[in-house]
């Protein structure tokens, strides 16, 4: 996912864990890793996410 800001982050560990415990997970060992890549190396259509978002601007 892309970068999101702590507050962001600590509310989608917060909800994921809740449906992990849904499931059946306990809460004291369900662990929750958010992997976030940054717009520089993430691409589409050829170009990266930083370069698409500049050109949107722009516009």
């Amino acid at each position: 996912m892309s970068p999101r800001d702590q507050e962001t982050r600590e509310e989608i560990i917060a909800d994921l864990t809740e449906v992990m415990v849904k499931f059946g997970s306990p809460r004291e060992n369900t662990h929750v890793v958010l992997h976030e890549v940054s717009h520089d190396v993430w691409g589409k259509g050829g170009k990266t996410y930083t370069k698409r978002a500049a050109e949107q601007q722009a516009k």
